[in-house]
Order: structure tokens, then C-alpha cells, then sequence
């Protein structure tokens, strides 16, 4: 048979196009399958799409510069006026409705028309809708629910109640769904039945080391109450202090979550690690897993994570997890929106090694039954059913072995030694493994250094950060290829000779050579184990970490130093930042070792705090920000750290031993103020640079200053102009910048500055005037009367940090002059509760005025 499956965009990420992708694969091994993407964003998939499997996007929507809309916003894609309008056949019900247009129905019209598939699957309601609305009857119609009816607005239900009856077969993911929409939404004739959905087996599952890290994957969606996992970690994190929890993925809750982190202190064990291409690769990295749902149409992150070889905590939410997860054996069942059931599971597991070893291995056989071998067959009894083909003979049955994809073109493992070894060779077990191609050599590349490595006899390369790298003569090719996969070539500043040191700290790119031409690595398999590791057992810092660009290529992190100071936990708080780690391989105390902090443009200027190492290594420093800022209040300024032992070893500081890289975006600290009686304030953060060292970023604060009056009248020919005069409490302090911004009425955005007059002998109080436009505006021009407000803001500051000046409690007064004939122009100020003004110019006939008051 030919299946196809219409899917809204292959080219995203999410369950649906993991669940596409797996039963494509899985069907494509005895049928023909293609996957029809109504929209294409970008040029490939995230997800990896078999070969085997077809793949046609419908509609381009990759923008190329300025692009016209139509009704409703709609982009004039691939320059259509059509995209403009909104569908017909597509319906607006649909979450998705306001995204289609009349552009989506003609394709998805002539798809449907013109296709040879014997079986056409949809994978949304919207979708399912328009295959019963269009799709010829000569086409075996079948919808998938990927969510659940509850899920689903009554608008939309409506329509699905409708159309559904024009399907061959509707496909849920769980039975109690399918009962759920026979009961609520019968459909005579059509099939109603349920398949869960298939998840491949990974490439590398858990080997039970113990890695202390928590691991959760999914969209960062309220229905996922990712804050009740974080709260609920809070719980026992005490109890646990060395383990940590990793939330990777993308969403509407990620700044929110943010902010809870760093209410509860958790920046050092909470991290949110943002979206991840390859999820089996996290998997790995965990100990056990957790999903904390409140709903959940199947749990495909819960299968994977048990296809990993984790055990998962997860709520009991309808509908997915009880029939997934067998309570007490392969995993663990909490309360439903609760945090502290979620923590009782977690602590259970937490501080239970065998029972996670234990269910670890009940995860990985009881979530067979999820393999596509197994769940391929249920979809290709259906399909033949309604087909009318026949079921599959029984040797399909008893032996359905779908296509297996072909292994990356390169494996990436990396472990507790800290060397990477990347493999390009064939794997013996892997059908097809033999069109792997060996490149004949492999370049690590920064801005101003090269490093050649040669692959051995099995395709092998060892990146070693500590053996730095053997040099080979650049002339000599007979030399390079005997000595095999450690030999190197190294070029630029300090070019390598004997036993060089080619790998330096920072980011490589990884490229292979193939017949002369260079070229990115890009299919790849990253395994990471062995992490988090201990400080207490590693005596030296020598890291190749792993990773993939935004692009999709392979990257080497080096990290190394002589001598390095792991942080562990930092600090904010009672007006300090305190700072705890441990110097590697440290086996004597020193007790006056001192933490540095240095001006990074300009290394004398250096700020020294005591740092006592204890004998195992521990240290905790504690800064003053005060002392750091002291001379150089007011200034933007990066600062980095340092641990001075007595014997005069320098020791680098950051967080590197976890095998994590981009801490800049997944840590932020908060940050302490440094508030002088005058002048501009300094704000002081702890950070991490894009090698993961840790610093301090100094920066301005806006003064806080009392607003004591405001005053604003008309001023120029014919009142043109509004002029300012703001009284402050106390004198103006020095280095501070003023102005006024529009943030409400014409103008919003714009800002104008106030000058500082002179502070009078003898006075308190300090003047701040200037002028802002009026009729200058287009929007004025040729109006003979004006009556307009504006909402303004005074603002203080620096000039790159420019705060809001409070003015809520200033009196009410009003200005006027003459303008223009028998007008007045008046200009009144009010506060507003926000600390905003509010001025409004109004032009008042004199004649009109009086006979109001003579009235």
C-alpha cells in the first residue's frame, strides 16, 4: 500500500512529529509512505526523516524579506493573494485556523485530488476535517487524535461532530479516549479504536551509573507544570544536596519558570536547559526521569525515558501515564497537581540506588511493547482492513522488522576520563552500516588555530585535551598517516612541535575531509556518560565536551587549565555574593588562599577576598560588592574570577565537570545594588562567560530620588511647546542624566532630555527643566484648537541605564497663556498611582470660559 500523512509542520519539533516520524519509519519498511507537511519553515526537519520516507512540503513559508498580510495578518506567502484570505476548507476552529488560508486549502485540495495513497492519515482535528471534506472516495480516510476530547474547545467539537462521520476510522492514543468519544461523539460507520503511539529504541540506553540528575523533557506549556517539579524539588533538596534537576525544552513558561527558580535559590540545581534535537541523548544523562502534567493524551516522553532505561516519576493525570507506567515496578504514580506527592516520589527514588537499578530494568523490558515492530502491526491491520488488501501473511507478522535508519555518519562518545572519541567507521550490527565513509582526516578549526587529526584503522579519532596533540611536518604525509589517530598537524599562534598543546579552551568546530574537500560534520550522534562528575575525584581539569550548533554541526568545547576551582553553589544575599567550590585536586589545606576578582580590561585592578581551602579541596569565598565597585561606582564593567593559593598557583573559576556548556543561557544570578549616598548606583552580578567561567558583570543603577513638584506650561510662539520644571527633594546629584518619555498619546516611545540647573547655596533642592515639542507633531499641524493628553514618565539614570523617577505624590497645577485669537492655552499636570504624569493641553475660547463662570 501507499500511506501518506498529512501533518500541519514536519519541520518543528513536538510529539506529533515524533510519533509521524516513528510510524513513517516503521510502515515505510513494507509500504510506501510519504509525509505531507502543509507548512515548511525551514530548509530540514529538526527531526530526522528516514530516507525511505517521502517528504512534500505544500506551502513555503520561509520568509524572504518584507512581506505584504492580508485579513487577519495572514503573510502573502510564496506571494499569493490567497494567503491572504482566510480557509474555508481548513476550520477556523482549529487551534491552527488563524496560521491556514484559501493558499493552504488549494493545496491541500489538489493533494487530495491528484495523490495515488490508498490511505491518507490526518494528524490534527483540522486536518482530520479536511481529509473528511475532500479526500475522494477512493481513498481510505483515517484520523488521529493526538490530544484528547476534553482538550478540544466545544466550538471545535461542534465541527468535528459533523465531519468525523465522513472517516473510514478515528484513531485515539488511549482506550479510555476512545471510549471517552464513543460515548460523546457517536460516529456510525467509522471505525473508533485505540493505538498507542510507537517509540523506536535509542541508540544507547542508560549503563546504570549514578549521575544525581533529575531529567525532564517537554514543552514548557501550563498543562506540563513544569513549577510544580520545581517546587517540589525545593522540597527535598536539602534532603539530597548533590543532585540536580535539568527541564529541557521550549514554551510559553520559560520566564515564569525562571523567575521561580531564582525565588527558591535553585539556580545551582535547577536548570532549565532549553530544546533538544536529539532527546535520547538527555535520557542518557539522567538517573531517573520525571513528567508532571496535569494532563496528558498519551506520555510520549514517559515511553522514551522507559526505552532509555529510566524509571519516571509522573503524575497520575488523565489519560496517558496509568497506562504506561506500572506503578511501583517500572516507575512511580504521584498525585495529580501536587507538589508534595510529586516530592514523596522523588525522594523515594532519590535516595533509593537499587530500587532506581531495579526499575531501570523493568523500564527497559515492559516498554517493548511500544516498539514500532510491535505497534506497526496494529496500524497495518487497519489499514489492510479497510484497504480491503488482505491482512499481512503471518511470516509479516510473526517477523514485521521495520527498516532500522542507518546510524550517523558520526558517533560521538565522551566519558569520565574527559576525551571525546568520534567514530565515522562502520557499526558491524547495524544493517547498512558498510556505506559509512571514513574521512581522510578531521579538522578542528577556531578563529586562528587549526588542528588536523588522522582517523585509525577503524575510523576512529581520540580528542584529548590533556595530551594536547602529537605534531606531525605538514609536508610529510607518510609521517601523518602512520601515526595514526593521535597524530596532528597544528597551525597558527603557537604553532605546536613534539608534544604540543593545540587544543586551547573554547569552542572548535569539527570539519571532514573527504577527496581534498572540507566539509561540516553534521550527522551525528552525541553519547554522553559518566557525567556529572565528581570534583572530589577529579585532580585535574581536562574536558572535551560535545555539542551541536544551531545549525546542526558538530562542536568541541575544550575546557582545560593546570589548575581550576569547580563552583558548586553561589550566593545572593544580606547585600554578599558567596561562592563555593572545590580546587581540583587540592589534597592540603591553605588557609590563606584568597579569591581574586580582576578588572578583565584592565588586569592590576584587582579586588582580593579571603578564600580558605580546606584539605579535601572546599573553599567558600565571600564578596563584598561594594569593595569591587569602590572607586568605580557607575561603570559597565566585566570582572573575572580567580582562586590565588599560597604557594602562588592560580586557579581558573567555573562550572565545567557536569558536561553542560552555555551556562549563560541556562544560569542567572540575581544581582546585589551598591547604593552611594550620591551619584549613580552600580548593580553587581555574578555570570558566566561563553567558556563557563564565572565573573562579575558591573553595572549603573538609576538614583533614587524624591520628586517634590512638577510643573509644565506652555511656552514658545503661540504655546508650541510645553516647557518642564521639576523640583527634586535634595540636591542633583552628580553623573545622573534626566529626561521625560511619552509613553501614552502621540509620540509614545520618544524621549526628551532635562537639564540640571545649578544647585542654589544654602537650598535642598534641585531644579530640573527643558522643553518638550507640541505642534512639531504632524498629527497637529492645521488644527486652530487642541485638545490632547499624554501619559509622560521622568526618567533618571545613566544614559544606558535610564529607571524610572517616581512622581506620584506631586500636586495637581495647570499653566496658561495666551495662544492664538480668543484662545488659551492650558497645560495641566496630574499624578498618576503608577508614578506617571498625566498632561493634558486644552485651548479654551475666553469668551466661552467667562460666561461659564458668570453662569
Amino acid at each position: 500500500m501507499k500511506i501518506a500523512y498529512l501533518i500541519n509542520d514536519m519541520y518543528g519539533i513536538g510529539g506529533t512529529v515524533r510519533t509521524v516520524a516513528n510510524q513513517a519509519a516503521a510502515l515505510s519498511a513494507r509500504h510506501e509512505v510519504e509525509i505531507v507537511s502543509v507548512f515548511r519553515h525551514r530548509a530540514d526537519p529538526v527531526l530526522p526523516v528516514p530516507a525511505q520516507v517521502g517528504l512534500r512540503p505544500l506551502v513555503d513559508i520561509r520568509q524572504q524579506g518584507d512581506q505584504a498580510t492580508g485579513i487577519g495578518g495572514r503573510p502573502l506567502y510564496e506571494g499569493s493573494e490567497r494567503a491572504g484570505l482566510p480557509p474555508l476548507l481548513f476550520p477556523p476552529e482549529d487551534g491552527r485556523g488563524s496560521t491556514h488560508s484559501r493558499l493552504t486549502d488549494d493545496r491541500l485540495e489538489e493533494y487530495l485530488a491528484t495523490t495515488d495513497a490508498d490511505v491518507v492519515v490526518g494528524t490534527r482535528p483540522g486536518l482530520n476535517v479536511v481529509i473528511a471534506r475532500a479526500a475522494p472516495d477512493r481513498i481510505v480516510k483515517v484520523g488521529q487524535e493526538h490530544l484528547t476530547y476534553e482538550q478540544h474547545a466545544e466550538e471545535l467539537r461542534r465541527v468535528m461532530a459533523a465531519e468525523y462521520p465522513n472517516l473510514d476510522a478515528f484513531v485515539t492514543v488511549t482506550e479510555a479516549d476512545a471510549r471517552t468519544y464513543a460515548e460523546q461523539m457517536p460516529m456510525p460507520g467509522v471505525r473508533v479504536l485505540s493505538i498507542p503511539n510507537s517509540v523506536p529504541a535509542p541508540p544507547f540506553t542508560v549503563n546504570g551509573h549514578n549521575t544525581r540528575t533529575i531529567v525532564s523533557a517537554g514543552r514548557l506549556a501550563p498543562s506540563k507544570r513544569h513549577d510544580l517539579l520545581v517546587q517540589a524539588f525545593s522540597m527535598v533538596s536539602d534532603e539530597f544536596p548533590d543532585w540536580t534537576l535539568r527541564i529541557y525544552g521550549r514554551g510559553s513558561r520559560r520566564g515564569p519558570l525562571g523567575r521561580l527558580v531564582g525565588s527558591l535559590g535553585l539556580q545551582d540545581r535547577v536548570w532549565l536547559m532549553g530544546p533538544h534535537p536529539r532527546v535520547e541523548e538527555v535520557w542518557a544523562q539522567g538517573a531517573f526521569a520525571a513528567v508532571t502534567s496535569s494532563e496528558e493524551p498519551f506520555g510520549m516522553t514517559i515511553v522514551e525515558a522507559m526505552r532509555s532505561g529510566l524509571p519516571v516519576v509522573s503524575t497520575d493525570c488523565p489519560h496517558g501515564p496509568a497506562s504506561i507506567i506500572r506503578d511501583r515496578e517500572d516507575g512511580l504514580l504521584v498525585p495529580n497537581r501536587s507538589a508534595p506527592g510529586i516530592a514523596e516520589g522523588l525522594a523515594q527514588l532519590m535516595g533509593d540506588d537499587q530500587l532506581r537499578r531495579r526499575m531501570s530494568s523493568a523500564a527497559l523490558t515492559d516498554s517493548a511493547r511500544f516498539d514500532p515492530a510491535n505497534v506497526v502491526l496494529l496500524h497495518e491491520e487497519l489499514f489492510s482492513e479497510l484497504a480491503g488488501v488482505g491482512p499481512p501473511s503471518p511470516a509479516a507478522l510473526t517477523v514485521p522488522a521495520p527498516r532500522p535508519e542507518p546510524p550517523a555518519a558520526c558517533r560521538v562518545e565522551s566519558g569520565p576520563d574527559g576525551t571525546s572519541v568520534l567514530s565515522f567507521g562502520p557499526v558491524a550490527e547495524s544493517p547498512g552500516a558498510g556505506s559509512a565513509q571514513v574521512p581522510e582526516r578531521v579538522v578542528l578549526a577556531k578563529p586562528g588555530r587549526r588542528v588536523e587529526l588522522f582517523p585509525d584503522a577503524e575510523g576512529r579519532v581520540v580528542v584529548d585535551a590533556s595530551r594536547g596533540t602529537e605534531a606531525a611536518p605538514a609536508t610529510d604525509a607518510g609521517a601523518r598517516t602512520r601515526a595514526g589517530a593521535g597524530a596532528a598537524t597544528v597551525t597558527g599562534p603557537g604553532r605546536a612541535s613534539g608534544r604540543g598543546t593545540g587544543l586551547v579552551t573554547g569552542e572548535w568546530q569539527v570539519f571532514r575531509v573527504d577527496r581534498g574537500v572540507e566539509a561540516p560534520v553534521r550527522d551525528v550522534e552525541i553519547h554522553q556518560h559518566g557525567y556529572p562528575l565528581s570534583p572530589a575525584r577529579t585532580s585535574g581539569l581536562s574536558l572535551v565536551v560535545p555539542t551541536r550548533s544551531a545549525k546542526g554541526r558538530l562542536v568541541l568545547h575544550v575546557r582545560r587549565s593546570a589548575h581550576h576551582a569547580e563552583i558548586e553553589h553561589v550566593e545572593i544575599a544580606d547585600g554578599l555574593i558567596t561562592v563555593q567550590g572545590r580546587v581540583l585536586g587540592q589534597q592540603r589545606p591553605d588557609a590563606r588562599a584568597r579569591l581574586v576578582v580582576r578588572l578583565r580590561s584592565s588586569p592590576q585592578t584587582r579586588r582580593e577576598f579571603p578564600s580558605a581551602v580546606a584539605a579535601g579541596g572546599e573553599f567558600t569565598a565571600v564578596i563584598d560588592p561594594e569593595q569591587v565597585v569602590r572607586g568605580r561606582e557607575g561603570d559597565s564593567e566585566k570582572w573575572e574570577m580567580r582562586v590565588l593559593l599560597s604557594d602562588g598557583g592560580e586557579c581558573t573559576v567555573g562550572r565545567h565537570l557536569s558536561g553542560v556548556v552555555g551556562y549563560k543561557q541556562i544560569i542567572e544570578y540575581a544581582s546585589q545594588q551598591v547604593r552611594p549616598a550620591r551619584g549613580v548606583g552600580t548593580r553587581v552580578r555574578p555570570y558566566y562567560t561563553v567558556n563557563d567561567r564565572l565573573g562579575l558583570l558591573t553595572s549603573p543603577t538609576a538614583p533614587t530620588l524624591p520628586v517634590d513638584r512638577v510643573r509644565v506650561r506652555p511656552a514658545g510662539r503661540h504655546g508650541g511647546r510645553l516647557y518642564f520644571e521639576v523640583s527634586l527633594g535634595m540636591p542633583v546629584p552628580e553623573g545622573v542624566a534626566f529626561a521625560v518619555e511619552v509613553v501614552r498619546g502621540t509620540g509614545a516611545g520618544h524621549r526628551y532630555p532635562l537639564q540640571a540647573l545649578p544647585n542654589r547655596a544654602g537650598r535642598e533642592e534641585g531644579r530640573l527643566v527643558g522643553m518638550v515639542p507640541l505642534l512639531d507633531h504632524i498629527d497637529y499641524r492645521g488644527l486652530s484648537v487642541l485638545r490632547t493628553s499624554w501619559q509622560l514618565r521622568l526618567k533618571a539614570g545613566p544614559a544606558g541605564a535610564m529607571a524610572k523617577l517616581g512622581a506620584k505624590a506631586v500636586p495637581d497645577s495647570t499653566a496658561r497663556r495666551w495662544s492664538h485669537g480668543a484662545y488659551v492655552r492650558s497645560a495641566t499636570v496630574a499624578p498618576l498611582g503608577s508614578g506617571d504624569l498625566r498632561v493634558t493641553v486644552a485651548d479654551v475660547h475666553v469668551v466661552e470660559a467667562l460666561n461659564r463662570r458668570i453662569h
